[in-house]
């Protein structure tokens, strides 16, 4: 090594001494080794690609943190939170997901939930929190008779108890028996407040619907033989809010989705903040299909789906 590289060296090692062992602002070092604090800056990443410093976290698998950075990349999304995989995914999903909310909720917001296990078991994670005064509403109708226990209303209606805020609900199933129905009841006075609402949204949690076959639903016993069949002929790879799309990101237009009570994808397209919550590997193809639509700034799944939707993302790129 010539004296120049073992000069420049040193300057790597002492701005990285400054920088993590001292404590110094990149400012500082600046100004007091007279140089500018771009400099600073670039001799900083030069110090630890030279291996002069390293970076070591302890207690935490950092292999998550890098699969979120990546995900959030190829998906163009804002954030991504990865839950370990495991035995209890749904409980370690529905945590993640309550979390994510305590952080971001603010008073007075209006928060839209559509349904799934996942979303309602977060409310069971929210303990001791501050009243929001916030307004909490339906992103789409009930779910069929047989399937009432998993209401969208009852999700509202505990969040709302909950985190002290007020609800707003939707008496009707998802699915109507036609579109004259459907358009009846989006058209009048007691639907007012449901789409000023979702035109309004601030924060919105969504499921993710997985493939028309080897996939439970609590709402697609709604559809009729009829639906089905027109939504396998369009190749439906899953669903948001109860609107279907395909694996290119096109919205499946036609009389199943004039029949249904459930936001507009367009309309969340438009919302601030919208976390997708979804986990399994029979879901990657419709995640990856709905970050092709535009419509979520976040998503929250676990390890597992997460790595398999990366090498999904990837290969799309290449």
């Amino acid at each position: 090594m010539n004296i120049m590289n073992a000069a420049k060296r040193e300057l790597l090692a002492r701005i990285a001494y400054l920088y993590y062992i001292k404590k110094y602002s990149q400012k500082q070092i600046s100004q007091e080794l007279g140089i500018y604090r771009t400099t600073v800056s670039r001799f900083l990443q030069q110090a630890q690609r030279e291996n002069i410093v390293s970076v070591q976290i302890n207690g935490f698998d950092t292999s998550t943190f890098e699969l979120e950075v990546e995900l959030k990349r190829l998906g163009h999304l804002k954030n991504v939170l990865i839950a370990e995989s495991g035995t209890q995914d749904h409980n370690l999903l529905a945590a993640k997901a309550a979390q994510y909310l305590r952080q971001i909720i603010f008073p007075e917001a209006t928060v839209g939930f559509a349904w799934g296990n996942t979303l309602a078991g977060m409310v069971g994670q929210l303990h001791n929190f501050k009243k929001t005064n916030a307004l909490f509403v339906p992103l789409v109708g009930g779910p069929s008779v047989t399937n009432s226990g998993y209401h969208v209303n009852g999700i509202i209606y505990d969040f709302a108890r909950q985190l002290g805020g007020e609800s707003l609900y939707i008496d009707k199933p998802v699915i109507q028996t036609s579109r004259y129905d459907c358009a009846q009841f989006v058209s009048s006075p007691r639907f007012e407040p449901i789409r000023r609402s979702w035109n309004n949204l601030d924060i919105a949690f969504v499921g993710i619907g997985g493939p028309l076959t080897g996939y439970s639903s609590r709402w697609r016993n709604l559809l009729t033989a009829k639906d089905i069949t027109f939504l396998k002929e369009r190749k439906a790879i899953g669903d948001c809010c109860c609107t279907f799309f395909d694996k290119d990101g096109k919205i499946l237009r036609g009389e199943t989705l004039e029949r249904t009570i459930g936001i507009p994808l367009q309309t969340l397209q438009k919302t601030k903040t919208v976390v997708g919550v979804a986990r399994s590997l029979t879901k990657v193809p419709s995640i990856a299909a709905l970050l092709k639509l535009n419509v979520l700034d976040v998503l929250i799944t676990d390890k597992e789906t997460g790595l398999k939707l990366l090498t999904v993302l990837r290969e799309q790129k290449s």
